[in-house]
């Protein structure tokens, strides 16, 4: 065949698989259009999600300016928790975008335990559209690090939660995602149940960063965050490898009495 005639193959190949890039999603959106995971009802611009249910999620909207935890509605928007006064954290900021309470517990767990990867979906989604993602500058140069699980975990569960609500963020953001740059090199017992010390000391030495990143501000992702342990030694870890700032954007942030 010409070389002409082969450069031109290539260009209708191409030609086609834009068009079904384009074409296939509208028609499963309209052949299966989205429909809200909490009530049925039709979802709302394309989500799982209804505008009724929408207005009913717990948005984390009075948090301490450094990390997130929720403080008394009349509280300044600039303030800052007594916690974070005596020992800031080593990551520069924190984001969450609801508080720990329902209906987000129930959409967390149908992840999480039950494995309804639908819920990353959607949650991932409801992250990319809190203030703090948009005011990211997006000429700095920006990844996304999902907190890792250790590997067992992982195969246990069989997915990581925290990868899959980065997926979704990433494709609404064009932010890269980094899998393979921090790891968990050993496994702690479950946070849960563990006061504040006992999460710091159980958490302490976990991770490692195997291969130096690129980028100089890593947005850490995590599912939901009680006193922050497991995000600030991790990003106790990143900044000693080099990373200049980091910023923590976590579903939900619970309440430090749990």
């Amino acid at each position: 065949m010409p070389r002409q005639g082969v450069y031109e193959k290539m260009e209708m190949q191409r030609l086609f698989k834009s068009v079904l890039r384009s074409v296939i999603p509208s028609a499963i959106q309209r052949l299966y259009p989205p429909r809200c995971l909490m009530c049925g009802r039709p979802g709302r611009d394309g989500a799982d999600l209804c505008e009724h249910c929408h207005q009913q999620l717990p948005f984390n909207q009075t948090a301490c300016a450094h990390c997130a935890l929720p403080l008394p509605p009349n509280t300044d928007a600039d303030a800052v928790c007594g916690r974070c006064q005596k020992k800031p954290p080593h990551y520069d900021q924190a984001f969450s975008a609801f508080s720990y309470q329902q209906p987000v517990i129930w959409l967390i767990h149908q992840l999480k335990f039950n494995g309804k990867l639908v819920h990353a979906r959607l949650l991932g989604e409801l992250l990319a559209e809190c203030e703090c993602v948009a005011s990211m500058s997006v000429s700095e140069s920006i990844c996304i690090l999902p907190v890792p699980l250790f590997r067992k975990r992982q195969r246990r569960r069989g997915f990581n939660q925290t990868i899959e609500l980065a997926r979704a963020l990433s494709k609404k953001t064009g932010w890269p995602m980094e899998l393979n740059r921090a790891v968990r090199v050993r496994e702690t017992s479950a946070q849960t149940g563990l006061d504040a010390k006992a999460r710091r000391k159980n958490i302490r030495g976990a991770f490692a960063v195997v291969e130096t990143l690129a980028h100089k501000h890593v947005v850490l992702i995590d599912d939901v965050v009680t006193t922050g342990s497991t995000v600030n030694e991790l990003s106790r870890v990143l900044k000693k490898a080099g990373v200049e700032k980091i910023t923590v954007l976590s579903l939900a942030r619970a309440p430090l009495n749990r």
